[in-house]
């Protein structure tokens, strides 16, 4: 019988709330789609990958009697009971027995009667990390009869595995015939017991070196090392060793932050983060950044960005990754190089099909996109993992309470099974993250931070921290702005296009010089214009020396000319001055700068378009003369809007288990090609080969689009994992989230 089997068998035996608990302590088993019945569920808690998703979400003393149990089994091949686990890792039964149940809930064990069994994915053979090598059955399955022999006869025993088995089980015995070994062996065996369980060649036991080969101490490989059994390094370490076992959780140390501070310090976190990402994304604009060969942005740039905007390395980096998972930022792939010539690196530019969002939801798709970013492809997401842990430990405590020490041993003795290489510093660079982004402040989870544990009060949440941001600004007579606190995104944009940006802190501020003032004139502004953008952020009046600045920068602007021309019409003198007098082509700004050469404000397509339409036959030309043939274009398309994401409306463990207990426990599988069959009887025996192929993609586990000619009328559908039942199809729509059932009468596969 398979796991899964087997695990069908104890589900189906289960009440409502009993498989309810079981899919809330396995959430990876009801996405989407979700399970039809039963077996669906325990071939999905059977699988390896839930099996790992769920030991990396082990507290350590679950681990531990999970390893005191395959140690068990792997020892005797056989259902451990609880009592002999308990001995290992000296513990109370009792103990042990708690943990069990959790274990039992997430389905990575199950009782049966007095013991305990294990899945077959987590039976283990090689223990490594507890210092021993591979159970003595797996060793004795590589000898030979004779071999078998030699050694009973060695160990004074009747012929026969059976008696092997149970003389290294006996740790007793072991130590009775290991206390007459003579003197060199003793040592090297010892330290072999102690964690050395496989050493590569012949370790030297002196001259009595045959001694521990021939009593089954340890034993010659295929692989040419020298192996000693875990029966044997356990026995030889004493009765008194035990496996570790810490129930208990490390103790913290914490202290008060104050609500206030905390909400207040996080709201100014949160408006300096949109802030950079309006920064990058500006710069970005305006000029892509280049990404490194690994598709990464380089340190050094992260500095000068930092640089030029006034924040700090980890504030812009963090904002440039957040942009570019959350797709505000997208990499542009340079066309390939021709021979010769050397390849442009790839850059980051932001999304040109994307809208801009507002500032509120703009802070909600970075807080989603930093809890929840798109999952890596065939490994483990550490940071992700441990950030979410991280919050959810610091949740626990009251608001504003924050952990001075003893965080990162806490978050490991609930997580010991992620594969982190620093454990230590990757929980350090959870909090500076969450810290930037304003989940935490000084340590303590914030509103921000508890609303994304329970998304239901995220609008309201991210949406009150950006309305604390200040919209007016305080004009200084020595040419300076200064925003105590942290300054609205409009307000931090305008000050930016006319002064710069100088400290940053409690409070910003910003100076103006003929040369900022001037920038603002060139991005089209006037002096009356832009007086009065800055008495409207003012929060009196301006002071008189900001007045004549701007004055007297205007007074010089434009004092001298340059003309940019957008296209260039050439052509006999003539027919030039009838087109600069023609009336319809007005709007084109024809002037005249040589008899046969006229400007246009009008670019290069549109001047043709213009000529055309009033009766002449222009041909286009390129810089180098060559004519441009015509190609068409395909139309631009809207941008996309980024909109907050719709309230998850899924069912819960609990409407799942009342749903799965209701139906069937076991179903009829798609059999290969028998979807192609039920739909050619449907088109009199006949499938075009598209047709043929979406059956055979939809029987693949591959979406397919499919029209569907419903009662109200047809619709295009998105369908996926098909079951057969008569004449109707019952599918996955991944449109609705749901399984709908569809008549074969009435699909078409086109």
């Amino acid at each position: 019988m398979t796991t899964a089997d087997e695990l069908l068998g104890r589900l189906a035996a289960l009440d409502r709330d009993g498989l309810a608990n079981v899919l809330a302590h396995r959430p990876d088993v009801l996405r989407e789609p979700w399970p039809r019945r039963l077996d669906v569920v325990a071939a999905r808690l059977a699988s390896a990958a839930s099996v790992n998703e769920a030991l990396l979400a082990l507290p350590r003393p679950h681990l531990q009697v999970l390893r005191a149990f395959q140690l068990g089994h792997a020892i005797t091949r056989e259902p451990v009971p609880v009592d002999r686990a308990a001995r290992l890792l000296g513990a109370e039964p009792a103990a042990v027995e708690s943990v069990v149940d959790g274990l039992v809930d997430r389905a990575l064990v199950w009782r049966d009667s007095d013991t305990v069994v294990l899945p077959d994915l987590l039976q283990r053979t090689v223990f490594r990390s507890e210092g021993l090598g591979v159970p003595v059955a797996d060793l004795l399955d590589e000898l030979g009869r004779t071999r078998l022999g030699q050694l009973s006869g060695a160990l004074g025993l009747p012929p026969g595995r059976a008696e092997l088995d149970r003389f290294y089980r006996d740790a007793e015995r072991v130590r009775e015939l290991f206390a007459g070994a003579p003197e060199p062996a003793r040592k090297v065996l010892l330290d072999m017991a102690a964690g050395v369980p496989e050493v590569s060649g012949v370790p030297s036991f002196g001259t009595t070196g045959d001694w521990a080969f021939d009593h089954g101490f340890v034993f010659a490989t295929y692989y040419g090392s020298t192996a000693m059994p875990l029966e044997v390094a356990l026995a030889l370490r004493g009765p008194g060793h035990q496996l570790p076992f810490t129930p208990d959780e490390p103790e913290c140390t914490t202290t008060h932050i104050g609500v206030e501070s905390a909400e207040a310090t996080s709201s100014a976190a949160a408006l300096r983060l949109l802030d950079r990402v309006s920064a990058v994304l500006e710069l970005a604009a305006a000029e892509p950044l280049p990404l490194l060969k690994d598709g990464t942005i380089g340190t050094r740039l992260v500095r000068k960005i930092a640089k030029d905007t006034g924040g700090t390395p980890a504030e812009l980096g963090l904002a440039i990754d957040l942009a570019a998972q959350a797709g505000l930022l997208v990499a542009d792939e340079p066309p390939v190089p021709r021979r010769g010539q050397k390849a442009r690196p790839a850059t980051l530019v932001p999304n040109p099909d994307l809208a801009r969002p507002a500032p509120a939801l703009l802070y909600r798709l970075l807080l989603t996109t930093w809890w929840e970013p798109p999952p890596p492809d065939h490994e483990t997401d550490v940071e992700a993992h441990l950030r979410r842990l991280v919050v959810r430990l610091l949740a626990r405590l009251a608001p504003g309470d924050a952990i001075t020490g003893g965080l990162t041993e806490l978050a490991e003795w609930h997580a010991p099974n992620l594969p982190a290489e620093d454990f230590a510093a990757c929980v350090r660079e959870a909090l500076a993250d969450a810290e930037l982004l304003g989940v935490l402040a000084h340590g303590a989870v914030t509103a921000a931070g508890r609303a994304l544990l329970g998304p239901a009060g995220l609008v309201e949440v991210t949406d009150g921290l950006v309305a604390r941001a200040r919209t007016t600004a305080l004009f200084g007579t020595d040419l300076t702005a200064i925003v105590p606190g942290s300054p609205d995104a409009r307000l931090a944009a305008a000050l930016d296009r006319v002064a710069d940006r100088e400290a940053q802190g409690t409070a910003t501020s910003w100076r103006f010089s003929p040369a900022t003032v001037r920038r603002a004139f060139d991005q089209g502004s006037t002096a009356a214009e832009l007086l009065g953008e800055l008495r409207a952020i003012a929060t009196g009046e301006l002071p008189q020396p900001l007045v004549y600045l701007v004055n007297d920068v205007a007074r010089r602007h434009g004092e001298a000319r340059v003309v940019d021309v957008a296209s260039v019409v050439v052509g006999e003198p003539a027919v030039l001055a009838e087109l600069a007098a023609h009336r319809k082509l007005a709007r084109l700004g024809l002037t005249a700068v040589a008899p046969t050469v006229l400007t246009s404000t009008v670019d290069a397509s549109g001047t043709l378009e213009a000529l055309r339409e009033a009766g002449y036959a222009p041909t286009r030309h390129a810089a180098d003369g060559s004519i441009v043939l015509p190609s068409r274009e395909p139309a631009a398309p809207a941008k996309a809007v980024v909109r907050d994401a719709e309230p998850d409306e899924s069912p819960g463990p609990l409407d799942h288990a009342e749903r799965l207990l209701a139906v069937p426990a076991t179903g009829p599988a798609l059999l290969r090609g028998q979807l192609a069959r039920a739909m050619s009887d449907r088109y009199a025996g006949r499938l075009t080969p598209k047709q043929q192929q979406l059956c055979w993609q939809l029987e693949a586990g591959i979406p397919a689009d499919v029209r569907y000619r419903a009662d109200d009328g047809p619709a295009r559908l998105v369908i996926a994992y098909p079951e057969l039942d008569g004449d109707v199809l019952d599918v996955w729509s991944l449109g609705e989230r749901a399984y709908r059932r569809l008549e074969l009468a009435r699909i078409d596969l086109t």
